[in-house]
């Protein structure tokens, strides 16, 4: 089949991450595969010299140069799927593909509801012939915040690893003192990751515990004040964004993820095929990865005290966070792989493409 993957976001999480592994799990399966991207962009350094891209997505909802590249590019490759991944997407590439009969499948990364306007009942109505969701929870929020989308057309297909490239290799050699224990967070600084939950939690950690070190790993729009918060803070290492996270992983003693919402928490998964403990909120999908207690724990949202003493818990029982990692990474292995992922879109790309015939 011939495949457009389309993401706009200028960043990288965990949705370019999803792209970028879908594009070359199905050309690695044989499949001739496009991806349109904003010019610039982290999705873009990715793929370059890579995979065939379009560097030209770009402006504002339904700009008509972005639409006019759009319909140009989807002319020029013809292909036989447009899958796109965020709501920008749907209005560039995903309105020129279904104007050009081109069927579109639209990719639900967050557990947040669609609103019941005009606009989005052609965005998300008119547009895709089917929605995938990575997680249960978003699957009942989508259906639950409107009545036109028909439950058939809404897919769920878990978000999977490279699971050898996060189980296998040596850790990362992290700058901190012998004896340290690692709590690490890492992805997106923006407030719904909870990052000011993980400054006002480390408050009590580090006042309880003389070897714990808060390791923050990542960039994003409220960095700035993410810093400021933890600024008088003991024992904080800043890292930045870094390529060599599944080293990181692996190097972790835990993982803190306080998001207030997730889509799939794709970091959740990669800690737990790296043996690492994590602890995360009971929030979105995170119950349908995390067994309280058996890979990891749960903890409410927006809860810093129940997060600082969970984080307390597991640093002193060393044996508790190793069954966690054993049980989590065995977890990983049998439902969130790469292969797993992409056998399942593979089955959905060949009914949209019989479909559309």
């Amino acid at each position: 089949m011939k495949v457009v993957i389309s993401n706009s976001r200028k960043g990288w999480g965990g949705g370019e991450a999803i792209a970028y592994m879908l594009a070359q799990g199905l050309r690695g399966r044989g499949h001739e595969v496009v991806v349109f991207c904003r010019a610039g962009s982290a999705l873009e350094e990715h793929v370059r010299g890579e995979l065939p891209h379009e560097p030209m997505l770009s402006g504002f909802d339904l700009n008509p140069r972005a639409l006019w590249r759009s319909w140009r590019a989807l002319r020029r490759h013809r292909p036989n799927v447009v899958i796109v991944n965020t709501f920008k997407d749907a209005r560039f590439t995903g309105i020129a593909a279904r104007a050009t009969g081109i069927p579109v499948i639209y990719r639900q990364e967050v557990d947040q509801p669609y609103k019941n306007r005009p606009d989005y009942r052609i965005y998300f109505r008119w547009v895709p012939v089917r929605h995938v969701v990575n997680s249960e929870a978003t699957r009942r929020t989508l259906l639950a915040s409107v009545d036109w989308v028909e439950p058939g057309r809404v897919v769920l297909i878990p978000n999977g690893i490279d699971f050898a490239r996060y189980s296998e290799g040596a850790e990362a050699e992290l700058p901190l003192p012998r004896g340290a224990l690692a709590v690490g967070f890492v992805g997106r600084m923006e407030e719904r990751k909870g990052i000011f939950d993980v400054a006002t939690a480390w408050e009590s950690v580090s006042a309880e515990h003389a070897k714990a070190h808060l390791v923050v790993v990542g960039r994003g729009e409220s960095e700035a004040e993410f810093c400021s918060r933890l600024a008088a803070a003991p024992r904080v290492r800043w890292l930045g964004f870094r390529e060599d996270v599944p080293a990181i992983m692996r190097a972790l003693d835990l993982l803190v993820v306080p998001s207030h919402y997730e889509g799939f928490g794709l970091v959740v998964a990669e800690a737990m095929a790296a043996g690492t403990a994590v602890i995360a909120t009971r929030t979105s999908n995170f119950p349908e990865l995390i067994t309280d207690g058996i890979e990891g724990r749960l903890v409410p949202p927006r809860d810093p005290p129940a997060l600082a003493e969970t984080i307390l818990e597991l640093l002193h029982d060393p044996e508790l966070r190793a069954r966690m990692g054993r049980a989590g990474r065995e977890r990983v292995r049998r439902e969130f792989t790469l292969e797993r992922m992409l056998d399942r879109h593979e089955e959905l790309l060949a009914e949209v493409v019989a479909e559309a015939r």
